[in-house]
């Protein structure tokens, strides 16, 4: 039986499909189809990028991608499976040893165990030390709290000179900075949602200036994200498998130069008539 390299080699040179070709339609380096047609996958991304550019290479060459994903699994499990080689050291066969009446059979004793009084008295000795521990701590902190209590009226003094005054204001109080920034109307927020669709979607958004999360959806599962006021960052691993709505519309399109695998894409009030063109 084929490997699956061999085989995804044999359909492209039946259909005379140069590996440039390829890599110019699935935007997959032609290093990685070549190690895909070597069986080399360990010069792979790994992971998700692996099937991803597996499913790309087959759909290019007219083969079923499941049935590639099927021998590329088959083939990483034999791998994993194969034993490794063990070394044996041959010995020597000794003749049988006879006891002799100058050399009489060693006999060994079983090791001694500990006596149940050596337990208990170790056992009392740990728990005398925990007492003895456990009352010198409780002298130290009486000692503590006595060495504290001061009389009130110091107490209030030591209070009023700890007050910290408050800062003087250099300007009337419209020209300092308020904590928050200007809310904006929901009508101007940027509502963004991403659904998988013919295979598992894996991606990464981040929402203005938050924390970036990562999550991978399943076809036919979808995730809204928080609303953004100004940007949201998207890191998707296959934009094939992405259905992306902005604002209750979906996208048609996607900014000039944006990769199929490993795409980034940022969506903001600047660009967006790049995404329904």
């Amino acid at each position: 039986m084929p490997t699956l390299g061999e085989e995804l080699k044999r359909r492209r040179e039946e259909r005379d499909i140069p590996l440039a070709d390829i890599s110019e339609a699935t935007k997959i380096g032609t290093r990685f189809l070549k190690a895909i047609e070597s069986n080399n996958f360990s010069t792979l991304p790994g992971g998700i990028f692996t099937r991803s550019f597996i499913r790309a290479y087959a759909k290019a060459v007219g083969m079923n991608e499941d049935e590639a994903i099927g021998l590329y699994q088959q083939q990483t499990a034999v791998q994993r499976e194969e034993p490794q080689p063990q070394t044996v050291i041959e010995q020597p066969l000794r003749p049988a040893q006879q006891p002799s009446r100058s050399n009489p059979p060693t006999i060994r004793r079983a090791p001694t165990q500990t006596s149940w009084p050596t337990i208990i008295i170790t056992g009392g000795i740990i728990i005398f030390l925990a007492i003895i521990v456990f009352a010198i701590v409780k002298k130290l902190n009486e000692g503590s709290r006595e060495s504290v209590t001061t009389p009130t009226n110091n107490s209030s003094v030591a209070q009023r000179n700890e007050t910290p005054s408050p800062a003087p204001q250099t300007g009337p109080a419209k020209d300092q900075p308020s904590a928050q920034p200007p809310s904006v109307p929901k009508g101007d927020q940027l509502i963004v949602k991403i659904e998988a669709t013919e295979s598992d979607l894996w991606t990464r958004y981040q929402v203005d200036e938050a924390q970036p999360v990562t999550m991978t959806l399943k076809p036919g599962e979808a995730q809204d994200l928080p609303p953004a006021q100004n940007q949201v960052k998207l890191n998707i691993g296959n934009r094939a498998a992405l259905k992306l709505v902005i604002n209750d519309r979906e996208v048609t399109s996607f900014p000039p130069d944006t990769k199929l695998f490993a795409a980034q894409v940022t969506i903001s009030r600047d660009n967006l008539r790049e995404f329904f063109q």
